[in-house]
């Protein structure tokens, strides 16, 4: 009986921590420059996932892009067929729900984002909760130095299997 409780309350509690999952993908950032006006224009595809059992959507979609020195230019999304703003995304129960979307910077903003670090997808729930997830993220690279091994060994194909099993090595200097 105990054990029926407890599996009741544990399935209720996952039940309201269910998420929005989003998978980000084809991920570009372009500059164009025209004259005088620069442009950066970032696109890509969004798959998202609602876990919980009510439809949900968010509002208000957009991309934080972090540049250097934590500069941060926010756009809202568009749709590339009708270059409108994305108000809203909708969010069917327990269904992928796919977007194409794309964002246009212009002048100081694009500028600024030729050295950006990071971008964010943000979002608002209709409770007002916050959903933000990082699309894409630069790191310093940073090479170690390289480890001297003393004793290398050779190792051949798996095809003289055989021969090892006989008892006859053969190294990867011998044909």
């Amino acid at each position: 009986m105990v054990g029926v409780l407890l599996g009741l309350l544990a399935a209720r509690h996952l039940r309201e921590q269910a998420r929005v999952r989003c998978v980000a993908s084809d991920w570009q950032l372009e500059f164009q420059k025209s004259g005088a006006l620069h442009e950066a224009v970032c696109s890509f595809e969004l798959d998202l996932f609602n876990e919980t059992q009510l439809a949900t959507g968010l509002r208000g979609v957009s991309v934080a892009l972090y540049g250097e020195e934590d500069k941060v230019a926010i756009e809202r999304l568009r749709d590339p067929t009708s270059k409108e703003p994305l108000w809203t995304i909708d969010l069917p129960s327990r269904r992928w729900t796919h977007a194409s979307a794309y964002v246009l910077f212009e002048d100081g903003e694009a500028r600024m984002l030729s050295g950006f670090r990071r971008a964010d997808l943000l979002g608002w729930f209709p409770d007002d909760r916050v959903f933000k997830l990082t699309i894409v993220e630069r790191r310093d690279f940073v090479a170690s130095p390289k480890r001297i091994v003393p004793d290398r060994q050779e190792y051949v194909a798996s095809r003289n299997l055989y021969s090892r099993l006989r008892g006859r090595r053969r190294t990867a200097g011998e044909t």
